[in-house]
């Protein structure tokens, strides 16, 4: 869940301040926001601008310091957007950087299609996604806002592109109202705009001349102007526990025995919509109560997969389900020749898929070392051998893919014994005649009854996600 969170943060910081002069003629100009969690320094974000006849060239860089123990977790997001002289996307380049790992973008618009290709260790792709009129890249969409002019009452929806997930979101902001900041002691005139885009809500201070001076978002960070010296000091890294704190979900009293819990109801309170939890085999919604807030109150029952150890009989779903359940991707790179060699050694004796994801499972259990730190990908996971939740889950998926089983990713909510709360974890679900859940983190062919699914295998699962994060509230009983 780490790289998930920070990328999320990116998303919501990029967007970076420049003045109206840019506009005309040619110049250039650099700007610096100093990015916090819960008010500790934990990054910045560093822009510099470059515009003339041409079009406008933006770099930007975003940095956040963390530490996972004794390892270095530190993230760096570099990227570098173009765009024509009407403000329209021509092509952008991405580089992420996480503890060595590394993801390189490249994109360029041909017509109204964006052909992107995405590098990543053991990884090399080519893709194409179609723009609408009013889509525009995340990193600038700030430019479109201030070309058009802002105004108090102003309201409007965009489809914004999110550069390093590669896919489209609906975005809506509306400019609340005029409001007169201090900034090195000077009174700044700025537009107040509330934006929202997949369940994220952030508000932001904009000067009459573009520049942002401020910006704080529902989950506990916030931006500030700063001068470059300022802006780069950090005192002292964000740290993994405190990502977890921030997301832990404690419920009024702690679950006895979780990994041999097989069947519980929930409370989950705040949720933003009746349809936000997806229902499957194992978890079924019983009531839905609408709350003063506009919110949710959902009762759902959640079982752990059952304890027979039989192979499922196949059905005719089988033979319908999306290819994606197979397909390779920049973080499950199971066309590769190390994943593919690991898969075909694991599947040497005859056995039915349901035995294969077993051995599978069991093999990433006990093969990676249990570190809170994030490899990126199946392949660094197989190749570092530690990782987190998702670390665990990648290389599963890769495996499991290069042996023919449908795998589709799951991320929730799971309880820990360790911090008596629920934690935000991802874990597989494997189709051998039918959908089963296991946990190769936990080493559990079943999946027990904490393991409360939010999302599946989609492109909009890392914002739905987002939704839940610092939101919801979790209490349980016994059937």
């Amino acid at each position: 869940m780490i790289k998930l969170i920070f990328n999320i943060a990116f998303l919501i910081f990029v967007q970076s301040a420049y003045s109206q002069p840019l506009f005309e003629g040619t110049g250039e100009r650099e700007d610096w926001l100093g990015t916090y969690f819960q008010g500790k320094k934990m990054g910045f974000t560093k822009s510099k601008t470059r515009w003339g006849p041409e079009g406008i060239v933006m770099d930007s860089t975003v940095f956040f310091k963390i530490l996972s123990e004794s390892v270095d977790q530190s993230t760096t997001i570099k990227q570098t957007t173009r765009l024509d002289p009407d403000f329209k996307l021509s092509g952008f380049s991405l580089l992420q950087e996480i503890s060595g790992h590394r993801q390189q973008v490249e994109g360029k618009m041909e017509g109204n299609e964006l052909r992107y290709r995405t590098k990543s260790l053991g990884y090399d792709k080519e893709k194409t996604l179609k723009f609408t009129e009013n889509t525009v890249p995340s990193s600038t969409f700030l430019i479109n806002l201030v070309s058009a002019g802002l105004k108090a009452g102003q309201r409007d929806e965009l489809k914004l592109f999110m550069e390093p997930l590669q896919m489209l979101v609906d975005f809506e902001y509306e400019v609340l109202k005029e409001e007169t900041l201090q900034y090195g002691g000077k009174p700044v005139k700025t537009f107040v705009i509330r934006q929202r885009f997949s369940g994220m809500e952030s508000t932001m201070w904009v000067a009459h001349d573009g520049t942002v001076y401020r910006e704080s978002t529902n989950m506990g960070f916030e931006s500030f102007r700063e001068e470059p010296g300022v802006a780069q000091k950090i005192e002292e890294a964000m740290t993994i526990s405190s990502v977890i704190t921030m997301s832990l979900v404690k419920p009024g009293k702690p679950v006895p025995r979780p990994k041999n819990t097989f069947d519980l109801v929930y409370q989950i309170h705040r949720v933003s919509s009746m349809e936000a939890i997806p229902e499957d085999h194992r978890q079924k919604i019983i009531k839905n109560e609408k709350r003063g807030d506009g919110n949710y109150t959902i009762t759902l029952r959640v079982k752990s997969e059952p304890s027979n150890t039989e192979t499922p009989e196949q059905k005719k779903e089988d033979l319908e389900l999306d290819p994606k359940y197979l397909e390779e991707t920049a973080e499950v790179q199971s066309n590769h020749k190390m994943i593919r060699a690991l898969a075909k050694e694991l599947s040497a004796d005859k056995k039915s898929q349901w035995q294969l994801a077993k051995d599978i499972n069991l093999w990433v259990h006990l093969n990676l070392k249990k570190e809170m730190v994030d490899t990126v990908t199946a392949l660094d996971a197989l190749i570092e051998r530690r990782g987190e939740c998702q670390s665990h889950t990648f290389l599963f998926t890769a495996l499991a893919r290069a042996s023919g089983i449908p795998t589709r990713i799951v991320n929730g909510l799971v309880y820990s014994k360790d911090y008596e709360g629920f934690l935000y974890h991802a874990w597989p679900e494997v189709f051998v005649g039918e959908w089963r859940a296991m946990d190769p983190t936990f080493g559990q062919d079943r999946a027990d009854a904490t393991h409360i699914k939010l999302t599946e295998n989609s492109s909009e699962s890392p914002f739905h996600l987002m939704e839940f994060v610092g939101k919801v509230a979790i209490s349980w009983s016994r059937p």
